[in-house]
């Protein structure tokens, strides 16, 4: 959301990284702030101004509005609404491509996956973002604007290590790597057991970036959690190229293979949500008000209906165009998406039609 939005040298609209930060923030904060991706949401209309953060932040509207038209529209001979546009279908295109590369390179079809999202603005772009990467289902978990700082604090305590410690598989030296290993483990668990305690039993994941030598390119290679010997060459050949064909469906016979570098990573042991989902009931979302959202589809404003997500019970649905308002952020959902809330309070996204 904080991202700065502007036009580059080629007269085109480019959004961040630079981001405007919470200090002076974006302009809507009232604090002098150059335009970025919030105040586009704002002049969009998705964001209700007297509602963020619960109405304990009132944004200054006229504020985003001027930044949006003095940096964007100005230049380009855009109006207000369409620079916001701009801005908000740059970063959703962003955001959409830079998911393509991610599941391309993992081998993946993007078209079967589910996008989550979380973070402050992440559910006000997700419909969009999803309508780009030709996705059905989005899911928005309860307390998504603050999910990192939830995770944070659910994760188990765990510490990674990388180092360098070049090797071929040709002339694979155990002594050598179980050293290196070692000392990594030493070093990790000392820091894990600060926090976990010295009665924690703990976990070691470990792995190595390898490549074919003559590549300018590694890979990361699961390894066993234990001491190697020299015969365990074969089992290191197996998975980088187990590995590798993951990847790049083949195998590159006759040629050595370097490891570039050891991970480990030393973690206290996950505990388990015990959340039970609650039984749905059948229901319609009751709007608390009534607010015109620009619409990239028709390139017009809509009169859209807000609704509080606290007041969604499991199992009701809102069905698209709509907008639902929690203290820190909002989701959209978009004309082709319907949302229903499910026993765990999550709202999911489902594609009109499938």
């Amino acid at each position: 959301g904080g991202s700065i939005a502007r036009v580059d040298a080629m007269g085109r609209i480019a959004v961040g990284p630079d981001s405007a930060g919470s200090e002076p923030g974006p302009a809507c904060y009232g604090r002098g702030g150059r335009a970025t991706v919030t105040d586009a949401d704002l002049v969009l209309g998705r964001i209700d101004p007297a509602a963020f953060s619960g109405g304990r932040i009132r944004l200054d509207a006229p504020a985003a509005e001027g930044s949006v038209a003095r940096g964007i529209g100005e230049r380009l001979g855009l109006t207000a609404e369409f620079a916001a546009l701009g801005i908000s279908e740059m970063v959703d295109e962003n955001m959409a491509n830079a998911a393509r590369v991610h599941t391309i390179e993992s081998g993946k079809n993007v078209a079967e996956r589910t996008l989550i999202a979380f973070g402050g603005a992440a559910p006000l772009h997700a419909a969009r973002v999803a309508e780009k990467l030709g996705l059905s289902r989005v899911l928005v978990p309860t307390n998504a604007g603050v999910g990192s700082a939830i995770g944070f604090l659910r994760a188990p305590i765990a510490f990674e290590i990388v180092r360098s410690h070049m090797q071929r598989l040709s002339h694979f030296d155990a002594v050598a790597a179980n050293r290196v290993l070692g000392e990594m483990r030493a070093e990790a668990e000392a820091i894990v057991r600060r926090g976990a305690g010295t009665e924690v039993k703990l976990e070691e994941r470990r792995s190595a970036f390898m490549r074919y030598r003559g590549q300018g390119h590694e890979i990361s290679v699961p390894l066993p959690a234990r001491d190697f010997g020299d015969a365990d060459t074969p089992l290191l050949l197996a998975a980088f190229e187990a590995a590798y064909r993951a990847l790049y469906s083949r195998a590159i016979p006759g040629v050595d293979i370097e490891i570039l570098s050891w991970v480990t990573v030393v973690s206290a042991p996950f505990v388990a949500s015990e959340e039970v989902a609650q039984p749905l009931e059948a229901g319609v979302g009751k709007p608390i008000s009534r607010r015109k959202v620009f619409d990239p589809g028709t390139g017009e404003f809509l009169e859209v209906p807000f609704y509080r997500r606290e007041t969604l019970r499991p199992g009701w649905t809102v069905e698209g165009p709509a907008v639902i308002e929690e203290d820190e952020t909002s989701t959209v959902v978009s004309p082709a998406f319907s949302a229903r809330v499910d026993g765990f309070g999550y709202i999911e996204l489902r594609r009109r039609g499938e």
